[in-house]
């Protein structure tokens, strides 16, 4: 049985599971996506920060359940095929994740974020300008 920790992203258009794997232990947690951005919209509150914490959060749930540590260290990389506010694309990838200094492996990285793209033609086309490409190092 291996002593690192395992980690795992799958997820689908309504979920994101984060499961965490260390010798014969397992953690398996689901983020739903139409619960959360329906309380966000509803809430007013910022998408993508509040889904970016609740991701950090609900990894660091999923690890502490399997593997015991005090400082959470994750790098990711999010990535959008317009700005935030209009983007139809976003795909997150899960760079590095340290437990106290512990590396984390990473089996599953990316989470793809995929809506409806509504955007004009002319938007569209100009979009290239507007893309963003953003890298988050974050200590919890």
């Amino acid at each position: 049985m291996s002593k690192i920790p395992i980690l795992k992203i799958k997820g689908d258009p309504e979920t994101i599971r984060i499961i965490a794997k260390k010798g014969g232990d397992v953690s398996i947690q689901t983020i739903n996506l139409k619960f959360i951005m329906a309380n966000l919209w509803w809430d007013g509150a910022p998408e993508f920060e509040t889904f970016f914490n609740v991701m950090e959060l609900t990894i660091k749930r999923a690890l502490k359940e399997v593997h015991e540590f005090e400082k959470l260290t994750i790098d990711y990389t999010y990535r959008a095929n317009d700005s935030l506010e209009d983007a139809s694309e976003i795909v997150v990838e899960i760079n590095d994740v340290k437990a106290d200094e512990v590396d984390v492996e990473i089996a599953g990285r990316f989470i793809s974020l995929l809506g409806e793209d509504d955007r004009g033609f002319f938007k569209r086309l100009t979009s290239s300008r507007r893309r963003v490409e953003e890298t988050v190092h974050k200590e919890i």
